[in-house]
Formats: structure tokens, sequence, C-alpha cells
């Protein structure tokens, strides 16, 4: 060993070119499929990390990119969001000034059907609510789909509805694209007819017809048809027009029905949690501490598989 470390001390560069010498002695004896292994072996050492690095900065910048367009997309969706909020005050304020009635929400109550009574002239649905939920009679009835009926009977622990399937339940109804008014009767199954409809009205095959709010029973908007056809009226002075509801009468088993109206400033959009959530979604952090945060969690997955690539490799080699 000390003639070793004298030969090193004294005569390094010979040494180191003798070493060096020999080694490529012996790369030139091995075969040359191992030649290329080798130098494979040695290339993925040396441009692994280099590689990761640059595989690291491109994902980093297409993260940054993408956090500063979803911040501009809140940003946005913010801006709106109080443009709307003052058009709908500002709308109500119009028709206060104009004595309308402001538009409210609906507090909706669910009920499972718990029977029915199906014959040839009405369709009557008893649900599992009743005078002790504040059922009253009058009350309207919806589905997911929209407007099925209303309550006729409460009982203490159950109430009837008599749905629009019946021929003694007809509905006041608005085109929603023409916004022509009618009035909607049962024919069969889910086939309906709106009348009143005089012949220079407009009225398409496919439009929506809504609850018209007329009464004051049944809350206005609420979809009930489509229309199917339209033609000439045997009279020759309105229009016959055919209708089809995709509710599905004979298979309800849940319901809502409407107890009361809420105000707008009271409405479930506008609640003070609601608003909180809001607020704390929207709340803008800088960008430097987006991009440190990002290049935080970034930095540590790639550092991980370096570290065990590296190890890799130098197993290989020493094999």
């Amino acid at each position: 060993m000390h003639i070793v470390d004298l030969l090193s001390n004294r005569r390094r560069e010979k040494t180191t070119m003798a070493v060096c010498a020999v080694a490529a002695l012996e790369l030139m004896l091995l075969p040359q499929s191992t030649k290329l292994s080798f130098a494979k072996r040695i290339l993925s050492a040396a441009y692994l990390p280099a590689g990761r690095m640059t595989h690291f900065l491109d994902d980093f910048k297409e993260v940054r990119a993408e956090n500063r367009r979803l911040k501009r997309i809140v940003a946005s969706l913010a801006i709106e969001r109080e443009r709307l909020l003052q058009f709908r005050d500002e709308r109500e304020r119009l028709r206060r000034f104009a004595a309308f009635k402001e538009e409210q929400f609906y507090r909706l109550l669910p009920c499972e059907v718990i029977g029915r009574n199906v014959d040839r002239f009405r369709t009557v649905l008893v649900l599992d609510k009743g005078a002790n939920d504040a059922m009253k009679k009058r009350m309207p009835v919806l589905s997911y789909e929209g407007y099925v009926g209303c309550i006729t009977e409460v009982f203490p622990s159950s109430s009837h509805v008599q749905l629009i399937v019946s021929r003694n339940n007809p509905v006041s109804c608005i085109d929603k694209r023409s916004r022509v008014v009618g009035i909607l009767e049962w024919k069969n199954h889910s086939a309906f007819e709106l009348k009143n409809v005089g012949i220079v009205e407009d009225v398409e095959v496919g439009d929506t017809l809504i609850t018209s709010g007329f009464g004051g029973v049944v809350p206005k908007g609420f979809p009930v048809a489509i229309v199917s056809k339209v033609s000439k009226a045997v009279d020759g002075l309105s229009l016959k027009i055919d209708a089809r509801s995709h509710i599905k009468f004979r298979s309800l088993e849940e319901v809502f029905v409407i107890l009361d109206r809420i105000p707008w400033d009271r409405g479930i959009l506008f609640d003070p949690l609601d608003q909180q959530l809001y607020e704390n979604a929207v709340r803008s952090e800088t960008p430097e501490a987006d991009d440190r945060q990002v290049e935080a969690d970034g930095a540590q997955p790639e550092a991980d598989t370096m570290r065990v690539e590296a190890d890799s490799v130098q197993a290989e080699m020493e094999q």
C-alpha cells in the first residue's frame, strides 16, 4: 500500500494515464454489444438529471400558466356575479316602482307517494305528509320534471293530490317562446290539448308550455307539456293544439309540495354561509406565492424519481 501511495503522489499524471490506458484496452477487448450497453448507461447517467430538470421546468411553466388562466376565469365570474346581483336589485326596484309583485323563491316539502287511485276520469295520489306538516288544500305539487297537480284533501298524517291527468283539472298555460296563453286539458294517457287559442296566434311544434300563474294558485313558470301537433280547428277560428307530457304520472314515487314563498333576499342563493364560501373561493393569492407552492410541490416527486433512477443505474454499472 505504501508503494501504491508513493507512486500516486509522485507520478500522479503517469499513473492516471496508465489506468486510463488499461481501461481503454479492456473496453476495446469487450464485445460490440457490451460496448454499446456500457456507453448507453454512461450517457443515461450523465443526461438523466438534465432531462428530468427540463421536463420539470416545462411542467412547471404549464402549471403556472394554467393557474393564471384559472385566476382570470374566477375573476371574470366574480365580476359577472356582481353585475347579475346589481341587475337583480335594479329589476326589483323597478318592479316596486311599477307596483309589480316581487318575485320569490319557493320552499318545497318532499313527500313520498304511499298510494294511488286511478280510474278513467282522474288520478289521485296519496302522500305521506298531512296537516301535521303544514299541508293545506290547493297547494301546488311538483315533480322533478314540472307541475303535476294540487292538494285536494288533507288529513293529519296524509293528503291527496289530484293530478293534471284528470278530466276536471285544467291548467292555464303559456307558450314559453311566444307567450300565447291557453287552457291545457287532459285527453288520455300523457296527451293534452291546449284550447282557447286563436288561429292567428304563434304556436309551433316543440314549444314548451309552462304554467301561467293566473288565479294565484299555481305559480308561474313550471313546465307542463310540449306541443306535438298544431292544426286548424273545425270552427276555422281557433287552433287545435295537441301536447304531450314527458312526466310518467303512473310511476311517480316522490313529489314536492310548495308550502310558501321566500323573498329574494332570503333565498338559498344568497345564504350567508354560501356567501362566505364564495368569498373564500374567489380570494386571490399572490402569483409569487402560488409559483413557489407549485415549485415546492413538484420538486419533491422529481427529486425522488431522480434518486431512484440514479441508484438503479449505479447498481447496473457495478454488476
